[in-house]
């Protein structure tokens, strides 16, 4: 009995480590660009992370470079640098369909990153991503370092981010 219950303690505490990330670092990688308050919702596993951040101050840091065409934000990514889009009127799902039929490569990894992360919500996280993506208010960032995305819904106050391992 007593082995048993070591086996699982121990297969517990290795699959606990299969997490693709931890909220501390998730944390300290976005507030280099935007202010971040409490932790709304995070989940992490091997194969998604999914993440809300409230935030009083939805502004995005100059230290993250703004694209504001479609075009320059695939030059940015494929010299491998994090770019925010500020396309104006385009929602973050109409950019990424832009960047899909532009560059399928970089579209595709935009899209499996959102689409990943999914898996990691509760229904409510998704309920508040999707209007979040569909919101043309909202700022979508691409970080290549991971496949993460950060998406900025000033109306929500949140800050979200996504990603996949694939």
């Amino acid at each position: 009995m007593f082995r048993l219950a070591l086996t699982l303690i121990t297969a517990l505490t290795i699959l606990s480590g299969c997490a693709l990330d931890k909220e501390d670092e998730v944390r300290a990688q976005l507030s280099e660009w935007v202010e971040l308050g409490d932790t709304y919702f995070f989940d992490s596993s091997s194969t998604c992370t999914a993440a809300v951040f409230h935030t009083e101050n939805p502004r995005i840091s100059s230290l993250l470079k703004p694209a504001r065409s479609v075009e320059t934000g695939l030059k940015q990514l494929a010299a491998g640098q994090p770019v925010v889009f500020k396309v104006g009127g385009k929602s973050p799902n109409a950019l990424v369909e832009a960047i899909m039929s532009r560059d399928l490569p970089h579209g595709i990894s935009v899209l499996n990153s959102g689409l990943a992360g999914v898996n990691c919500m509760s229904e409510l996280v998704k309920s508040i991503y999707h209007q979040a993506i569909m919101n043309p208010s909202s700022r979508m960032a691409f970080i290549p370092e991971g496949d993460g995305i950060m998406i900025v819904d000033a109306q929500a106050k949140a800050v979200i981010y996504v990603r996949g391992n694939g």
